[in-house]
């Protein structure tokens, strides 16, 4: 679960698709985080709520919404972003959708265990570029899931045991409505 909103910063991934450099704004992020929390109790804890990424009050905005529902052992997540296209000063809308594997209350992703929703060239070129980053952490990442205050933290590793971008990510359930912001 939120794998786009770990990764939608477009810049930096646009950036290591062209062959840029971009310094890296998630340097060391670290968030408090409580005791691990198995992803099943989650969802089911919180029903017919959207994952909020990243909230912010004062737009009422978040960096992604997820939708997520469990069937066996796979949690299927529907996350939607906004992006910001480099160069142009365009916005286009991605949905990403990853299909997870529930191991002992994280979920673990593989770069072809995503799909995007759209067939426009923005959400190819991210789809192509999470990809190539979860391909470059070994393969794989595995989510862990924190109480933390009011919400949650979501701390990812890549298969090769290092922190995939952009390290601890805050994420909260909403009922109501709030907007996506552009990456």
């Amino acid at each position: 679960m939120g794998l786009l909103g770990k990764a939608v910063c477009a810049g930096v991934i646009l950036a290591g698709v062209t062959g840029c450099t971009a310094p890296d704004p998630f340097a060391d992020k670290a968030l408090f985080k409580g005791e691990p929390l198995d992803l099943q109790n989650i969802l089911a804890a919180n029903p017919n709520k959207r994952a909020c990424i990243e909230y912010e009050a004062a737009t009422n905005s978040c960096a992604s919404l997820i939708t997520a529902r469990v069937e066996g052992n796979t949690v299927i997540a529907h996350e939607v972003g906004a992006i910001k296209i480099p160069g142009t000063g365009n916005t286009q809308r991605v949905e990403v959708v990853t299909r997870s594997t529930l191991r002992g209350g994280q979920s673990c992703s593989r770069s072809s265990d995503l799909t995007v929703a759209g067939r426009d060239t923005a959400s190819a070129h991210l789809l192509q570029a999470k990809r190539q980053l979860i391909d470059g952490f070994g393969g794989s990442v595995c989510s862990t899931y924190y109480r933390s205050g009011h919400g949650y933290v979501v701390s990812t590793l890549g298969a090769n045991g290092e922190a995939f971008p952009p390290g601890d990510t805050r994420f909260q359930f909403i009922i109501g409505e709030a907007s996506v912001r552009a990456q």
